[in-house]
């Protein structure tokens, strides 16, 4: 398959999935440059000035989502609400659902969505337009610089926040559609980092999978600001203070990679990481994020990065981030751990020696060949009924294997409330 790398300066692209079997190579990339989108005095706004755009998806059980893409022509940032009925062939309602942009800036395009519960065989759907010039949001869309990797199951975005305040609650939505221009799947995921923040300057990724073959993808992004540079949670550590080691594993369906992290810092942390998948030619082929809740130091535990669907990658390179500002206490440090080892399966015991329960302790076991190489994983809590393990209580969980192994390793994770 073709792969295309299109840079974006927009909230809106057409991507052409290249030259896939049967599928059509690629055609035109409408592109419009509308970064630096200032604020403006208000003024009053009419329908006209905005351009309207609708999709409709049934997801095959038993609801339909229908997508309204909206395109400020006005000179004004606005909020937008709405409400829809929908319709049967016959104009008959057989629904109704609210939707909403929490701003939008002059020039910028988003995407909002018609949740129908349990309604299929919508015709047509009558909505409602409300715009609000005073809104309490500043707009983040323009300010968004987009690479887009079109792969062949999915699109991999790389986002950067070329704005001078946080954008908050990024989130993508890709819309693939056959050549006939029917929309056959949707995805959609959040790009921020641990504060749900981009901020200024800052570059994170994020992976939009379709499970069906395509012609071609839209994709459309939403967000906010409150007007500030970021959140104030960031901690005084780097990475120089955290021992890593990576593990690289596929499987039949996908790839995950491994992200063992000892805390050798003086601070008890939070870990949130962003990364990319690149082939052995550097093309982007998915993205993935991964966070431990709370790592005490001289601690050690485990992430990985799940890039579903994505096989043959080369390596990762990913970024993390640290924060102080914590809702949890370690646990770790706290439990004494065995593994009992045998030829299809890993027994892990854990007794908690500290005077608070352990909350969802899960046990990663990564299972080697003689030569170092992964040749499976397995993972699963270790809990009561609770999903805790109580102070001084001992509990075991039974980790199996499929593949023949000469030794494995085995990390924790866990929390526990700060309060």
């Amino acid at each position: 398959m073709k792969r295309q790398i299109i840079s974006l300066t927009l909230s809106f692209a057409l991507f052409s999935a290249g030259c896939m079997p049967g599928i059509a190579s690629a055609g035109t990339i409408v592109m419009n440059d509308n970064r630096g989108a200032v604020e403006t005095e208000a003024e009053p706004v009419t329908d006209d000035q905005f351009e309207f755009n609708e999709y409709k998806y049934e997801d095959g059980i038993g609801d339909t989502i229908y997508f309204l893409v909206v395109k400020n022509n006005s000179d004004s940032t606005v909020s937008f609400e709405s409400n829809g009925t929908a319709k049967d062939s016959n104009g008959n309602v057989l629904g109704s659902a609210e939707c909403s942009i929490d701003v939008l800036g002059p020039d910028e395009q988003s995407i909002a969505y018609f949740y129908f519960d349990g309604v299929t065989g919508i015709d047509s759907v009558d909505y409602t337009k409300t715009f609000d010039t005073d809104s309490y949001y500043k707009p983040v869309i323009s300010n968004l610089d987009v690479e887009g990797n079109l792969n062949e199951q999915n699109a991999t975005l790389t986002v950067t926040n070329k704005g001078s305040y946080a954008a908050q609650f990024v989130r993508a939505y890709a819309l693939f559609f056959d050549a006939d221009n029917n929309l056959i799947t949707f995805s959609t995921n959040y790009i921020t980092d641990g504060d749900s923040e981009i901020k200024p300057g800052a570059t994170l990724s994020a992976q939009l999978n379709s499970y069906d073959s395509y012609d071609h993808v839209e994709v459309y992004l939403t967000g906010r600001s409150d007007g500030s540079e970021g959140s104030s949670s960031s901690s005084s550590v780097s990475d120089d203070d955290f021992e890593k080691k990576e593990y690289l594993y596929s499987n039949s369906f996908s790839t995950m990679d491994y992200l063992v992290i000892t805390n050798n810092s003086e601070s008890t942390v939070g870990i949130s990481g962003n990364a990319t998948a690149l082939d052995s030619s550097g093309n982007v082929i998915g993205a993935a994020d991964c966070s431990i809740d709370v790592l005490a130091p001289g601690e050690q535990s485990i992430c990985y990065f799940y890039f579903g669907k994505v096989q043959n990658v080369d390596h990762v390179e990913y970024q993390l981030s640290y924060s102080e500002d914590l809702y949890y206490k370690p646990v770790i440090s706290n439990l004494d751990v065995q593994a009992t080892i045998n030829d299809s399966n890993v027994v892990v015991t854990a007794t908690n020696k500290g005077d608070y329960a352990a909350q969802f302790v899960q046990a990663y076991v990564l299972f080697f060949d003689a030569s170092g190489n992964i040749v499976y994983t397995n993972s699963d809590y270790i809990t009561d009924d609770d999903s805790e393990i109580k102070p001084g209580a001992t509990l075991s969980e039974q980790i199996d294997t499929y593949e023949s192994f000469d030794h494995v390793e085995v990390y924790l994770t866990g929390r526990a409330d700060d309060f």
